[in-house]
Parts: C-alpha cells; sequence; structure tokens
C-alpha cells in the first residue's frame, strides 16, 4: 500500500492537533516536545552570536567549512546558527508552523532525525559541489534552510491540501514547495554556469540538498526497507507473505471505514463495518 493509500493523503484530512496554549503563546498551538527544544536552541544560539566572543568561537568551531569536512559535529551544529534576524525569522516559522504537525504525525524522534538529516544532507551538498566547483574552501555555510526545506517538502507530499502564506500570498503547499524547489534548482544551475557557489550569499545547492534528502527519506527508504525484509525471509516460508498480504488489505479496509465515518458519520456503517472497527481495536490492544 502506497501513501497515495493512506488517510492523510485524501481530501479533507486533518493532521493530528497539536496541544493549544495560552499565556505567553498567545492562544497559538503549543509545538511537540522536539519542535519546542529546536526553537529555544535556535533562539539561544542567535543571542550568543550577538557577543563577540560567543560569535568567533561559534562561526570557528559549529558552521560548516569545506576544508574541514572530515569534523562530522559541523554537519549537525551549523543548523543552529544565523546569519541574521530574518534568516532566523523565516527559518523558526516553517519549522513551528510545519514541523509540529510531521511532529505530530510520526512522533518525536523520527521527526528529529529526519529534520537534523535533512539539515546534514544540506551541509554535504554544499560541500560536494565546492569541491566540484573548485569554490572558496573557507566558505561558511549555517542556517536552518536545509532542515526547513525537508519539512516543507515532506508536509507537500503528506498533507498536500494545507495552505500556507508564502510572501503575504496564500497558496497549496505543494505549489508553495514547487517554487521553493525550483528556486532552488534554478540558481544552483546558475552556479554550475558560472563556477562557483554561495551567490549571493545563500547555499541554494544546499537547500536542494534538503529536500532530496526529504524525497529520499519518504519515497525510497520505505521501499529499500521492504526489499529487506523480503530479501532476509527465509526460504520456504510463504505463509508469512500471505499474512503479510492479509494484513495489507486489513489495514486498507479499515481505512475505508474510517473515511466513510470522516464523510458520512459512523451512523453510516453497517453492522459488519463496526465489526470489523472493533476487531481491529481489539487486535492494536493486544499487540500493546
Amino acid at each position: 500500500m502506497s501513501w497515495r493509500d493512506r488517510p492523510y493523503s485524501q481530501q479533507g484530512y486533518n493532521p493530528p492537533p497539536p496541544g493549544r496554549s495560552g499565556g505567553f503563546m498567545g492562544g497559538m498551538p503549543r509545538p511537540g516536545r522536539v519542535v519546542g527544544r529546536l526553537l529555544i536552541v535556535n533562539v539561544v544560539v542567535f543571542f550568543l552570536q550577538v557577543l563577540p566572543a560567543f560569535n568567533t568561537q561559534l562561526l570557528t568551531w559549529c558552521t560548516v567549512i569545506p576544508a574541514y569536512w572530515w569534523q562530522p559535529w559541523r554537519y549537525i551544529t551549523f543548523q543552529f546558527l544565523h546569519a541574521g534576524l530574518f534568516h532566523i525569522l523565516f527559518n523558526m516559522i516553517g519549522l513551528y508552523f510545519l514541523g509540529m504537525m510531521l511532529e505530530a504525525s510520526w512522533g518525536a524522534r523520527r521527526f528529529l532525525v529526519f529534520y537534523l538529516g535533512c539539515g546534514a544532507a544540506a551541509g554535504v551538498a554544499h560541500v560536494v559541489m565546492v569541491f566540484a566547483m573548485g569554490g572558496d574552501m573557507e566558505t561558511v555555510l549555517l542556517g536552518a534552510s536545509g532542515g526547513v526545506y525537508g519539512v516543507v517538502f515532506a508536509c507537500a507530499v503528506l498533507f498536500p491540501h494545507i495552505r500556507v502564506i508564502v510572501f503575504l500570498f496564500p497558496m497549496p503547499i505543494r505549489t508553495a514547495a514547487a517554487l521553493f524547489l525550483g528556486i532552488a534548482v534554478f540558481f544552483t544551475l546558475q552556479e554550475i554556469v558560472g563556477g562557483g557557489a554561495m551567490g549571493g550569499g545563500v547555499s541554494h545547492v544546499a537547500h536542494l540538498g534538503g529536500a532530496i534528502a526529504a524525497a529520499v527519506w519518504i519515497w525510497v527508504l520505505p521501499k529499500l526497507r521492504m526489499k529487506l525484509r523480503f530479501s532476509n525471509r527465509p526460504a520456504g516460508q510463504g505463509q508469512w507473505e500471505k499474512q503479510l498480504k492479509r494484513r495489507q488489505e486489513q489495514r486498507e479496509k479499515i481505512d475505508r471505514i474510517l473515511d466513510k465515518i470522516r464523510s458520512e458519520g459512523i451512523g453510516s456503517l453497517s453492522r459488519g463495518e463496526k465489526k470489523t472497527l472493533q476487531q481491529a481495536s481489539e487486535g492494536m490492544k493486544n499487540e500493546k
């Protein structure tokens, strides 16, 4: 069963709502545990950058610098530094509004690995570009844009019906993702033709790297995991394959029943559908 068959890809699907909060949040949705801590760390590090002593040390030891490509911590730490107020503002807005949707859907640990992984891929893409184009090996890369690009791309695939505001214009998230991706591709090609990276002080190839990492996570990794499961299956166990097929058919049946509840209400279910739903609920309790 592909992602297109899942409830979150269907028209009218509403992702799990994050918690609400009053107080200092002013009624805004409260971000999940991971998104909330990421926001705090980014803001704290940004204020530390204002202090000259900390700024020098952070830029020296925590940014991605192609000349020091072999220092692995840089591919994580650079994601928490920013070049200015608007840089961190736009990144944190994207992380807040879209990141908490992914965290609510995937869970804290999976989202954190995804977000940092997309950011690290952005750093690697930047280093590869500099090496390939013979650019300045001391070029500094910093910012959460790679991870945020990954978040935008993932939300465009998983929650295609939500709308976002880009440059004061509301638009479907898939349109926004296509716009951002097109800009990244255009300027990356322009940098390749021009023979340099970081055109205008922005690493567009890093943005592209974050989006590509998200595509690999969503489309490629699930297929690889499925192939590994089949390849590691002992010979002569065709029963396992039949059981897997029955589980897939059962999930599809439950999805259809849930779609019917969402569109017509629970009163529209037949006795058989209610029994199927009850059996699935009891099965989930027994698995815990």
